[in-house]
């Protein structure tokens, strides 16, 4: 330990660490289900730090894992017995092109820090998720989906250009015709192929004022049909719809089981962004809707309705097992109904958000992100925050959801919590798994980088004295 130490101090312009206290703040993520603790923490002060620390990781066969906010929630930006790289002091804006509308930051910039510099001028990323705090490479990592994703695709979607330390210490500037292959796998490739440093994403200019309706639902057929009709119309800029059970009574079955009687209501939101407010033809857009209720409509200027309703809770011996099922539209009524019949018997459906958006598989290519085989997308998220103790049950059950999903043609988004053994990631990627092996040996052929999410198959290699990844 003390040589590994002293070897990355002399090494590294920035600060290394095997403090007590600061392993331990980077021993779990926010999902609070994963608990990895590194030999020694690196704060990069630039690339070339990042791309010495992992040639040195190399010659001492010790892996090596990036982390900026931590907000993955399936371990993967955690590291066991290795190097852990805290990148949040890469955290520079380095040029805003107002005219080329695209920005180059770090990857440890958060998309605060975007949003406060380019809201002043007129301009916005094209697609921003619910939590401002989270960094650039994070979010380019697992892909980023936001309330515009069916129009703009995902942030990855967005990215111009990467620069990329791969497994080998290369440094490497990469875009879609320069470098393509390592571009189009380190975005959404969870730091698998290469540790993002640098990264020029595109910006829209955005108008002033925006409507939010809020209509409520009683039938989800209803509301699904609604929902690709708005998009496949063009006629919003922002959309999510939420879930809301409403206990009615209980049922004493033959089992001598008491049952909840349950009436799933569901509020759709749908934004549009608007140089004048008087010039929106509401009455044209809602007359074409087969909605319950409309509760409410809120006007707000541009800048204040981007911003996060609020935070996310995580109260302390809580974990945050959330799910993103990703559906093809020809079924997603029916796994939906499935996934709200089972959800009372494993967990308190009162208490875990439960919301639906949409996606359109021409909007968003990247390969490592990979789609049902429709056009038109739904995507079921559901986000239960629970004790510690009821995790291993959950868990279970969340997991069956999944197999479910894939069995009915669907994929995960990655990005929420995922334990995949080989053949589930061989269902997520279906016959691009092999690529996804084939472009992991190119560029860490040592298999150093951010292990123990993705399990790859098992290959020997020729050069080195050990396979090229763990599988465990």
């Amino acid at each position: 330990m003390n040589s590994i130490l002293s070897d990355l101090n002399h090494l590294i312009e920035g600060e290394v660490s095997n403090k007590e206290a600061d392993l331990r703040e980077v021993s779990q993520d926010f999902g609070n289900i994963i608990q990895k603790q590194p030999l020694i923490v690196v704060r990069p002060q630039n690339s070339t730090d990042i791309a010495k620390a992992i040639k040195y990781a190399a010659d001492q066969e010790l892996t090596i894992s990036s982390r900026a906010a931590g907000h993955s929630l399936s371990g993967q930006s955690l590291n066991q017995d290795g190097i852990l790289l805290d990148m949040r002091n890469l955290n520079q804006i380095h040029e805003f092109d107002l005219d080329k509308l695209w920005y180059k930051a770090d990857a440890g910039v958060t998309w605060k820090q975007v949003v406060d510099t380019s809201i002043p001028h007129g301009v916005i990323p094209p697609v921003l998720t619910n939590n401002f705090e989270v960094t650039l490479g994070g979010t380019l990592s697992a892909g980023g989906l936001g309330l515009s994703s069916f129009r703009y695709g995902s942030q990855a979607d967005n990215c111009l250009g990467l620069e990329v330390v791969t497994g080998t210490g290369d440094i490497v500037w990469c875009t879609p015709e320069e470098n393509s292959e390592l571009f189009y796998h380190v975005l959404c490739g969870y730091g698998q192929f290469g540790i993002i440093t640098k990264v020029q994403n595109r910006l829209r200019k955005f108008r002033p004022f925006t409507r939010t309706y809020f209509l409520c639902y009683d039938d989800l057929e209803h509301l699904l049909n609604d929902e690709v009709f708005l998009i496949s119309e063009g006629l919003i800029d922002g959309l999510v719809s939420l879930f809301s059970p409403c206990l009615l009574g209980f049922s004493r079955g033959s089992e001598k089981r008491i049952k909840p009687l349950i009436q799933w209501f569901y509020r759709m939101q749908f934004t549009l962004e608007v140089n004048n407010l008087n010039k929106i033809k509401e009455h044209k857009i809602l007359s074409e809707l087969n909605y319950y209720r409309h509760i409410y409509t809120e006007e707000l200027n541009f800048d204040k309705f981007i911003q996060p309703i609020s935070q996310v809770p995580h109260p302390v011996e809580t974990a945050n097992s959330w799910i993103d099922v990703l559906l093809p539209m020809s079924v997603a009524k029916e796994y939906i109904d499935i996934a709200l019949e089972r959800l009372p018997s494993f967990i308190d459906f009162r208490t875990v958000p439960v919301g639906s958006f949409c996606l359109v598989s021409g909007n968003t290519k990247m390969p490592m992100f990979p789609l049902p085989d429709e056009e038109l997308i739904i995507g079921l998220g559901m986000y239960p925050t629970i004790p510690k103790s009821q995790v291993k049950p959950v868990v279970e059950q969340l997991n069956l959801l999944t197999d479910l999903g894939f069995q009915m043609g669907g994929k995960r988004y990655m990005a929420t919590w995922t334990e995949f053994d080989l053949p589930r990631w061989r269902l997520q990627f279906g016959n691009y798994w092999s690529k996804v092996n084939e472009i992991k040996r190119k560029y860490d052929p040592n298999g150093i980088l951010n292990p123990g999410f993705f399990k790859y198959e098992e290959v020997a290699q020729t050069n080195v004295n050990r396979t090229y990844i763990q599988t465990h």
